[in-house]
C-alpha cells in the first residue's frame, strides 16, 4: 500500500475532528438566532424570505457562521439588522 504525500501544512484531520469542526461552523436555526440574538421564529422567517444567508439542507436550515458574522458586520451599511430587530422579536434574557 503507497503511503500518501504529505504536503508542509496540511494536516490529515480524523473524521471526527473534521465533524467537530464543521458542527462549530455550520449552525441551525436555534444557535443562528442564538448568534444574532432573535427569535428562532424570526430565523425562519428571514430564511425563507432570502433575507440572511442560509442554505436549506432537505427540511432544515443551515447557518455558516463565518457568513451570519460578514452580513452582521455589513448590515450597518445595509440596515439590514436594524429592519431584524425592529420587525423581529429579540430573545429576552432569562435572569
Amino acid at each position: 500500500m503507497a503511503e500518501q504525500p504529505s504536503f508542509p501544512g496540511f494536516e490529515q484531520n480524523s473524521r471526527e475532528q473534521r465533524i467537530a469542526e464543521m458542527d462549530e461552523e455550520i449552525l441551525d436555526v436555534t444557535r443562528a438566532a442564538r448568534a444574532l440574538g432573535v427569535s428562532s421564529k424570526t430565523v425562519y422567517s428571514m430564511a425563507r424570505q432570502g433575507k440572511i444567508p442560509a442554505t436549506r439542507v432537505g427540511r432544515e436550515w443551515r447557518f455558516s457562521r463565518k457568513m451570519l458574522i460578514d452580513w452582521v458586520a455589513k448590515s450597518s451599511e445595509n440596515d439590514q439588522l436594524v429592519t431584524v430587530l425592529r420587525n423581529g422579536k429579540i430573545r429576552g434574557r432569562r435572569g
